[in-house]
């Protein structure tokens, strides 16, 4: 048996006993027209799906007002009343008031975690049952949870905002590397190739490396390593490396200085020897300031990691190097979109009431997932680059950038380029096509929602500039004027006949109150029309869709915030957002406060040592691993 299940034969065995007459109704015998009816009028945004059960209090049975009771809520109107909504695991505390003989007579208090309360005092209602119903209903998730087996089912492998985390930061860091690798398709896009290749050893071994020549400085070092400034030359022989450090074809002086010292020339490793000795004589021959003994040629001259054929095949598509190095660069990116990917998975999955151990495991299955797609997406878009796909795309995309314009080139890519300073004009509209180029070949990685829910249905479902216009000028005047013109109509019915007197008075001055009321809320409202309660609404959804990705609210969070907002939207507000200067700042200085406070809520996650993520890594290849051997037993059997 499901969650779901269960939670109906909980409500089977308490509805009718909280319930004061025989018209409740048990999930699968609810008439539709009733729902349809609950829903208009005083139950919006609810989920069909998720009712379990469905007390109608009103006299004629059309379902207009009573008590429905879905999977992790209730939705109920009671006369005179506004709707209201009761979140089960919101509940602290539930106290029953008044020793009164009859139960429905009783109160029962509710106090909710945010210091709020709610007092069920209607006598529809039998407040023995509804406690006990509220007091399995309150935990039921939370403790279903713990109970629930070991292993993940396939359905919880996927958190579709931490994928899109992963996902995102991985096709950042590979645009970013295919852009830089655009010029290993030049004449000399070899050296290129050495350079980023010897960088990435560097970093690989323990050493601070990073590619500084791609600000095309006359004379400027190509990389930096543990702080040492290199010229990285590699050429078919070692004296032509060495001859184009010096002016004049190698007749002149040396020509990378750093602060009036000599920047290390990095050669191919099998061009090293070669190298070294035409270095010495250079510097026998006083072309290198400063430098008078030929035994400082080894300080000068750096042996690379890499032969100078090895760096040719680096920059070709197919070559066991090619492969090898982006295999390298892929487990890079692979390893920050696992972590990204894991970490955002463990949290929601906590918050979200998943026990921890499973969150971890979650975590582990989704940080695989992402980082595998990650590392193949890295290898293919860069072998396809190499093999003539990015020359493919030139004209394309520099007919797209030609149509933006330089403006528009220069925020493009000073977006994306990482660690180099802003480029303008042509340079800009130069790189910008390149950056798209790495951006189309990477098209291929589809970015999926930020939730499994859609914010758009939730909000409208709740909020609509229309329906909320509707409610400042009829709704809350009805209620306010009908409630007070009750009050005084019974009040003066009982002076003059009590009892009957009292029912028909009160029935009079609702009417009376509510139409009053009604005339007077369209004077305040004034010039305040429902196209502008629309636009205030759109402007105030835009905002919230943000916050939803920003705060990495789940569903439940996400329909709280709008029942939060719900509440505190009237006519001042919107009114006074139409009038402020600067209206998105406004709805989030509203929305803000109010996401926090649901967020605040969230349980605490603990820091994950190395050996829990190692033990759950392992868990998971484990049961990866029986799930493939048990596929094999059954496609020989």
């Amino acid at each position: 048996m499901g969650y779901d299940e269960e939670k109906i034969e909980v409500m089977r065995k308490y509805l009718g006993r909280i319930a004061t007459s025989s018209s409740y109704y048990i999930k699968g015998d609810i008439p539709s027209k009733k729902i349809d009816n609950a829903i208009k009028k005083w139950a919006s945004g609810l989920d069909r799906n998720s009712i379990i059960g469905f007390w109608d209090t009103t006299v004629v049975g059309s379902g207009k007002a009573g008590y429905i009771f879905t999977d992790d809520k209730i939705y109920y109107q009671e006369t005179m009343e506004k709707p209201k909504k009761l979140w089960y695991d919101d509940i602290k505390l539930l106290e029953l008031r008044k020793t009164s003989k009859k139960d429905c007579d009783r109160e029962l208090l509710v106090e909710c975690h945010d210091e709020t309360s709610i007092v069920f005092t209607s006598c529809f209602l039998n407040k023995t049952p509804l406690k006990e119903f509220l007091a399995i209903m309150k935990d039921f998730d939370s403790v279903k949870k713990k109970e629930g087996a070991e292993k993940i089912s396939n359905d919880k492998k996927t958190n579709y905002g931490a994928d899109a985390g992963g996902l995102g930061i991985g096709t950042y860091r590979n645009v970013n590397n295919l852009y830089e690798e655009e010029k290993f398709h030049a004449i000399q896009g070899h050296g290129f190739a050495a350079e980023r290749a010897n960088t990435l050893f560097d970093n690989l071994t323990g050493h601070k490396a990073q590619v500084v020549g791609d600000d095309n400085a006359k004379n400027g070092a190509d990389r930096i390593v543990d702080g040492v400034y290199i010229q990285s030359k590699y050429c078919a022989t070692g004296s032509r490396c060495i001859n184009e450090c010096f002016e004049d074809n190698g007749k002149g002086s040396f020509r990378y200085m750093i602060d009036g010292k000599p920047m290390q020339i990095e050669v191919p490793s099998d061009k090293y020897d070669e190298a070294l000795k035409v270095m010495q004589e250079k510097i026998r021959q006083g072309q290198v300031e400063g430098i008078s003994d030929p035994n400082q040629a080894e300080q000068l001259v750096r042996k690379g990691h890499f032969t100078y054929d090895q760096a040719r095949n680096i920059a070709k598509a197919g070559t066991v190097e090619s492969l090898t190095y982006d295999a390298v660069n892929g487990a890079i990116i692979a390893s920050t979109a696992f972590g990204v990917t894991a970490i955002i998975t463990l949290a929601t999955s906590v918050w979200n009431g998943e026990d921890f151990d499973n969150a971890l495991k979650l975590a582990t299955y989704s940080g695989l997932k992402v980082g595998g797609t990650a590392f193949i997406t890295s290898v293919l878009a860069s072998q396809l680059s190499k093999a003539g796909l990015n020359s493919a795309l030139v004209g394309s995309s520099e007919a797209i950038i030609a149509f933006m314009g330089p403006k528009a080139s220069a925020i493009l890519i000073n977006a994306f380029r990482v660690g180099a300073k802003p480029i303008y004009g042509a340079a800009a509209m130069k790189s910008a096509a390149k950056l798209l180029r790495g951006n189309a070949i990477t098209a291929g990685i589809t970015f999926v929602v930020l939730s499994t829910f859609d914010i758009t249905n939730i909000f409208r479902g709740r909020i609509s500039g229309k329906q909320l216009f509707k409610n400042l000028t009829s709704t809350a005047a009805t209620v306010g004027g009908g409630t007070g013109g009750w009050l005084a109509g019974a009040a003066a019915g009982s002076a003059i006949f009590p009892g009957v007197g009292t029912v028909v008075g009160g029935i009079i001055g609702s009417i009376a109150g509510g139409t009053v009321a009604g005339k007077a809320t369209d004077g305040i409202v004034g010039a305040f029309i429902e196209d502008d309660a629309n636009e205030m609404v759109k402007i105030i959804e835009d905002v919230f869709k943000d916050l939803v990705g920003d705060y990495l609210l789940n569903q439940k969070e996400a329909e709280k915030s709008v029942d939060r907002l719900k509440d505190k939207l009237d006519g001042k507000k919107l009114k006074d957002m139409f009038a402020s200067s600067n209206r998105r700042q406004y709805a989030q200085d509203m929305l803000v406060p109010i996401i926090e406070n649901e967020t605040a809520k969230r349980e605490f996650l603990p820091t994950i040592t190395a050996e829990q993520m190692a033990d759950s890594l392992r868990l998971v290849l484990e049961e990866i691993s029986d799930t493939l051997t048990a596929d094999d037993e059954s496609i020989l059997a």
